[in-house]
């Protein structure tokens, strides 16, 4: 566009050069107070509608008509408003490096935990550690807290998935935390889904003499039909005999899997919708709520729906296990703080089941409608994962394609976080604590409606949460770029892909998380790709 002379007599091109002067001597102005009063670009757009000497006039002409001391104070009243408003916040919920002067400054807590949490490098699979270790008033144990290993002291440690394919990646880290852990106590496990690539570390982990003692183990409830599906899945390849074998195990059996191990109890969360594979839950006989034994750090198990005084509905399977709705565990909770683990588990589409049941039919040529009866009878159970695999895993590929079956996910973080306070190792400058940590699993996002019941079933959760674990290693069939559940602050992706063409994680996934400002981890096979995070949250007095 050609500008417009300064010769002009134009009534509405001077009024355009005294309004574009306008508007630069506010910008100007409010770039003084670090405001943001308008859009420059919309400046430059006036600019080059009218000519320099044109501009220069009217900007002479403004700067002794401008009524800048009002704009002046306004500007000043904007910024004093915002400081007062950051000020109360961050006094309300500082995240501060440990090394921030105010960090230990603040009021005398009532309530201080130690927080750590680890993603090992693993490979392809999944196996995180969490500790909590209450520390009392006493600062030195506050930055002590921050600058050691925190496994051998925890007062309760949690493990999220224990797997990798190959298994030699899980194996090596299982035995650094077994060493590290001279007390050999797991308070809890917590399973996502049972592909070989999550699980299979759990029998080194739990090993009776070369393992830890787990307390209590917290899986997705899945029926006769979901197992088979979830075999289908890692059906297509193979790993290690060891690894195989307890992967037909938990297929066939899990609480028998699982009970091996010694657990006090075992816990299975029932899917967010309850289809045709959870309305049994009613028929079997109710049982006592989850809650934690004598030994280590206690903990209570609350209705995860709002009504967080009231203890969930619980049933008990003949096998034994404990299975629960809707579940939160609030770990060493107090009238002042304390630890939130809240399970999800996403199922699988009612639809796609259906779809699976008649591919098996007919590739192994049984009758139609008698997957469903041949299933609940453990013997063919045994045999449709011991020999029919390939029928399996064809059947899986026709009915979900690239999609996945039920899976746990799992948010870790503080009590009432609106009101807690945090110091972080080595971190930068929050004005919120927001120390939240998500697991997912192998939950799809891509469809909207799912990602929207997951944000919902969490939406008391979802501001604080700061690190979140991509799905499935970061799979484009898993996760939209242009669907994020979350605005966290960095994105993890548990990925070393053993098949090239996997593509884990996904260059389009980690192009959009960096692209919007956050930050992205690929934690794979090396040590040097460990991810430790290490906190201290406080509940001030």
């Amino acid at each position: 566009m050609n500008k417009i002379s300064c010769g002009t007599s134009d009534d509405d091109t001077w009024s355009l050069a005294c309004h574009c002067a306008d508007l630069y001597i506010c910008a100007d102005i409010a770039r003084t107070y670090g405001l943001r009063a308008l859009d420059e670009s919309f400046v430059d757009l006036l600019r080059r509608q009218i000519s320099d000497q044109l501009f220069a006039q009217a900007l002479e002409f403004r700067r002794r008509t401008f009524d800048g001391e009002e704009f002046h104070r306004r500007c000043r009243q904007v910024r004093s408003q915002r400081e007062r408003r950051a000020a109360h916040l961050a006094a309300q919920t500082a995240r501060l490096p440990s090394s921030h002067p105010r960090a230990w400054k603040r009021d005398v807590a009532k309530y201080v935990l130690g927080h750590h949490r680890y993603q090992l490098p693993v490979g392809q699979g999944g196996f995180n550690v969490g500790t909590l270790r209450n520390l009392g008033r006493n600062e030195a144990m506050w930055r002590a807290s921050l600058a050691s290993d925190a496994i051998p002291s925890a007062d309760f440690l949690y493990v999220y998935d224990c797997g990798s394919d190959p298994i030699a990646g899980v194996i090596q880290w299982v035995r650094s935390i077994v060493a590290r852990r001279p007390s050999r106590r797991l308070d809890m496990l917590f399973v996502s889904h049972f592909d070989r690539d999550h699980i299979c570390g759990i029998p080194h982990l739990l090993h009776e003499k070369r393992g830890l003692r787990v307390d209590t183990i917290v899986m997705p409830y899945l029926d006769d039909i979901d197992r088979i599906i979830a075999f289908g899945r890692s059906a297509a390849t193979r790993g290690e005999r060891s690894a195989e074998r307890f992967h037909e195990d938990a297929v066939v059996d899990p609480v028998g899997a699982m009970a091996r191990f010694g657990p006090r109890q075992i816990i299975m969360v029932m899917p967010e919708v309850e289809d045709e594979g959870g309305a049994g839950f009613f028929e079997l006989p109710p049982a006592e709520p989850p809650r934690s034994g004598p030994d280590g750090m206690p903990w209570k198990g609350k209705d995860s729906t709002g009504w967080r005084s009231a203890p969930p509905l619980a049933r008990r399977t003949p096998e034994g296990a404990t299975v629960v709705q809707r579940i939160e565990f609030d770990v060493a909770a107090s009238t002042e703080g304390g630890w939130r683990l809240k399970p999800h588990v996403k199922p699988a589409s009612q639809q796609d089941r259906e779809a699976f049941c008649a591919a098996v039919e007919v590739l192994l040529q049984w009758p139609r409608g008698s997957f469903r009866d041949k299933v609940k009878i453990q013997k063919e159970r045994r045999g449709l994962v011991t020999k029919h695999r390939t029928a399996i895993s064809r059947a899986y590929a026709w009915a979900f394609g690239d999609k996945n079956e039920t899976s746990l996910s799992l948010y870790s973080g503080p009590a009432d976080p609106q009101t807690a306070g945090a110091v972080m190792r080595n971190s930068r400058t929050f004005a919120r604590a927001r120390v939240g940590w998500m697991g997912t699993g192998d939950a799809g996002f891509r469809n909207p409606q799912a990602a929207q019941g997951f944000q919902h079933y969490y939406r008391d959760e979802m501001d604080w949460v700061s690190t979140f674990m991509l799905p499935h290693h970061g799979s484009a069939h898993n996760f939209h770029p242009a669907l994020f559940v979350v605005d966290a602050d960095l994105w993890v992706a548990a990925a070393q892909p053993i098949h090239l063409h996997w593509k884990h994680p996904a260059p389009e996934i980690v192009k959009a998380i960096k692209a919007s400002g956050a930050l992205f981890r690929r934690v794979g096979s090396s040590p040097k790709s460990l991810l430790e995070e290490r906190m201290v949250v406080f509940w001030p007095g």
